[in-house]
């Protein structure tokens, strides 16, 4: 069994944090290990190898990391990718260079698992349904009416079995649908997360897609492979030019959308992608008045805040429900509950050559 670890997002919702440089999977955001260890170390158990999928600028980080919290004897591989092409392209060149019957678990490197005796239950199942021939996803029992994920229909139970059949998979909706979702019962959000033998992925991919599974078999070929630490690691650096004649889409759009073949495995593990500092304050412990603080961070008649600092000291003093983080080249104020203008924050940084000056 093989995990491959999708490493090569930039997570700028959590800018200033997050940067091109030092991106999010990396970043100490809960105390403790950081996101990517913390995947490293939970799929464990599965099996010993792995494939770490990542910008070729942060391979030295992703193994320094890596080393930290795998468990001994482990083997992985680094596919190093000079320019991003989506999911659909990096699960291939993952899948190319494992057997055809080979059992994979895709995941997300970025992604906060808070019950992880559930998910490696979840996971079970969901081998499962890839021994059964299935392209499965994991289907996270929805909380609320959340209107910025992806949603999974799900339709029959085979008989005797922990997955159900995807009826469909439904764009991120408006609150009235997301609530009719809720109610339904019947909808999931799509996690991201999946299970299939390598060979079953590539022949859907094939079939539904080939343009993708074409390029991404010719860049396989011409990439080049060092191999390092006893056997133990592996580095294989695809070229630019091949990885830009990959035409770029997701595995959802790709494949999983038009399958037939697609499963989905109902779980509640505590998930969360923390793809927004409301996400990481629900995620972070908090005092007494709900402030979630960094070490060193003070709360002063403030309630339900967060402040994350980067060495000077945060003080909070008068205020409710702001975000508060300082690092040593910018810092972002931002309401609770707003934390999606991030984005918009990010671009007119940008704009003002933020790039130039470091800081993106």
């Amino acid at each position: 069994m093989t995990t491959i670890i999708l490493c090569g997002g930039a997570g700028t919702r959590l800018w200033p944090l997050s940067k091109n440089a030092f991106p999010k999977q990396f970043c100490d955001l809960l105390g403790g290990p950081s996101l990517f260890e913390r995947t490293v170390a939970r799929n464990a158990a599965a099996g010993g190898r792995y494939v770490v999928v990542t910008n070729r600028a942060h391979r030295d980080l992703a193994r320094e990391q890596f080393r930290r919290s795998a468990p001994a004897g482990a083997v992985v591989e680094y596919l190093l990718e000079p320019v991003g092409r989506n999911t659909a392209p990096a699960i291939a060149l993952a899948c190319l260079g494992l057997p055809a019957d080979e059992s994979v678990l895709v995941v997300p490197s970025d992604h906060l698992v808070a019950d992880e005796a559930a998910y490696r239950a979840a996971a079970g199942h969901a081998l499962a349904a890839a021994d059964d021939g299935f392209l499965a996803t994991f289907g996270i029992a929805p909380a609320h009416p959340e209107t910025g994920f992806g949603y999974i229909e799900a339709g029959e139970r085979p008989a005797g079995k922990a997955y159900l059949r995807v009826a469909a998979f439904r764009e991120k909706p408006d609150r009235a649908t997301a609530e009719t979702y809720l109610a339904s019962g019947r909808h999931y959000w799509n996690s991201g997360m999946f299970a299939f033998r390598a060979g079953a992925f590539l022949e859907e991919l094939g079939k539904l897609a080939p343009a993708i599974l074409e390029a991404s078999r010719a860049a396989r070929a011409k990439a080049i492979m060092e191999s390092e630490a006893q056997g133990h690691e592996a580095t294989v650096r695809v070229a630019e030019a091949d990885m830009l004649a990959i035409p770029s889409d997701s595995i959802d759009y790709a494949v999983m959308e038009k399958s037939d073949r697609a499963a989905t495995v109902p779980a509640d593990f505590g998930w969360s992608d923390l793809g927004s500092f409301d996400a990481l304050y629900e995620a972070r412990s908090k005092d007494g008045e709900g402030n979630a603080l960094a070490p060193g961070a003070l709360a002063v008649s403030s309630r339900n805040c967060m402040a994350l600092g980067g060495g000077r000291m945060v003080v909070l003093a008068g205020v409710e429900d702001l975000v508060v983080v300082e690092t040593a080249d910018a810092v972002i104020v931002v309401k609770r509950g707003e934390t999606q203008l991030v984005k918009a924050a990010v671009d007119a940084v940008k704009a003002a050559g933020g790039k130039e000056r470091g800081l993106l």
